[in-house]
């Protein structure tokens, strides 16, 4: 029989709030960059909410506008994307600027640092860039990419921009040494910068909650394992489905809740579950709140994140703030950021995920330790941290 749901569904819960490392910053810390500065950045990605890009710019620059409120801080965003950075805590020191062609300041709004947040910088308009590169999948796995003339443009415009930038920001030691290897930048010039984990994660085991997000996402009864990322070809959504189709027990037994996109570039979740004889399994509810994934997290018996490829990897963070044990990917970030408080396997192996995904739920000292630990780990990453770590780079180049 399959083990869950004891200790009255996680007694941390009852015990754990927000304050790790990060939540809160501190009001009186002092200017890292000078107070006659103007730091403009590309705040486009604020309009993807549920990317990982998105999370980056809303988390990383409402921190350092209270940070260094001094600083002129100029957002380059549409119309859309004011409103955006608005609820996301702009201040008085901030102004937003609709976009301009490529992206190039305005003639007169010469800047001293500009952020490309996104791979991209302006080629002038600024004294000194700073560029932050996420990953380098699509130049790795070029057949991705949904470009109609493919990716070797877009990969020469970031190799250039990667060249002309003072530092560019890796968000993992793996990130820093894939810049290096595929663009050949020295590795000097690369600055490690980790992201933070939202201070809205956290567990949430209201029962009443539950049951509301239950029934408004149509969700089974049953203890479930959760995945994030949808049908997205590099999440590998498929190595999980095809685990639990190995499995009788689990099958019987449990549920998966599958978030994200249902179909991304002609994959679809719901295909592969009636393939694999599991559309009675797989849970579709698309992208969720940021409040419904938090109850989701902290409901599930595990998060399963079987990743081809990572930069970085923010759903580990998410869910060791949720108290969720974890079992990820042993290559890319994955390890890097997860620590000891993960399971390994190998992520093109059903076979190897599906033993260590029924000894997992089966345990519940081994689920407890996994908790424990991820609620270490997650302490070591914050946007506060982020925040200041960024603000030196600035101080650095200007």
């Amino acid at each position: 029989m399959i083990h869950v749901w004891l200790l009255g569904e996680w007694i941390l819960c009852l015990n754990l709030s927000c304050k790790r490392s990060g939540c809160s910053l501190n009001p009186q810390a002092a200017s890292l960059i000078p107070t006659n500065c103007r730091v403009g950045f590309d705040a486009r990605p604020v309009l993807a909410p549920y990317s990982g890009i998105g999370q980056y710019v809303r988390q990383l620059f409402p921190s350092m506008f209270r940070l260094n409120p001094s600083v002129e801080w100029i957002a380059y965003a549409s119309q859309e994307a004011r409103s955006l950075l608005t609820v996301g805590g702009v201040m008085d020191s901030v102004t937003i600027k609709p976009h301009v062609s490529r992206w190039i300041p305005r003639y007169g709004e010469r800047l001293d640092v500009f952020h490309g947040t996104n791979f991209k910088a302006p080629h002038y308009g600024q004294k000194k860039t700073v560029l932050t590169i996420h990953d380098l999948w699509l130049e790795r796995y070029p057949a991705y990419s949904k470009k109609f003339l493919g990716q070797g443009l877009s990969s020469w415009k970031t190799r250039r921009g990667a060249e002309r930038a003072e530092k560019i920001i890796a968000v993992s030691q793996f990130t820093k040494q894939e810049i290096h290897e595929v663009f050949a930048i020295p590795r000097e010039k690369i600055v490690v910068i980790y992201h933070g984990c939202s201070c809205d994660m956290f567990p949430d085991c209201d029962e009443d909650k539950w049951q509301d997000v239950r029934a408004r996402l149509d969700l089974s009864d049953r203890p479930f394992i959760v995945f994030v990322g949808g049908a997205e070809p590099r999440k590998n959504h498929r190595v999980l489905f095809e685990a639990f189709a190995q499995s009788p027990r689990l099958t019987q037994d449990m549920s998966l809740v599958v978030i994200g996109d249902e179909t991304v570039r002609g994959t679809s979740l719901r295909q592969t579950a009636q393939i694999l004889g599991l559309s009675n399994v797989v849970k579709c509810p698309g992208s969720l709140s940021t409040a419904d994934l938090r109850v989701v997290y902290s409901k599930a018996v595990a998060l399963v994140f079987p990743s081809l490829y990572e930069g970085f990897g923010i759903p580990l963070l998410e869910a060791m703030a949720c108290g969720t044990p974890i079992i990820t990917g042993q290559d890319t970030a994955l390890p890097e950021v997860a620590g000891d408080a993960a399971l390994y396997v190998n992520v093109q192996d059903s076979e190897q995920l599906v033993t260590v995904l029924r000894n997992l739920v089966d345990d519940v000292e081994l689920q407890e330790q996994l908790r424990k630990k991820g609620f270490d780990r997650v302490k070591q990453f914050s946007w506060e941290r982020a925040a200041r770590e960024t603000l030196a780079v600035y101080e650095e180049v200007c």
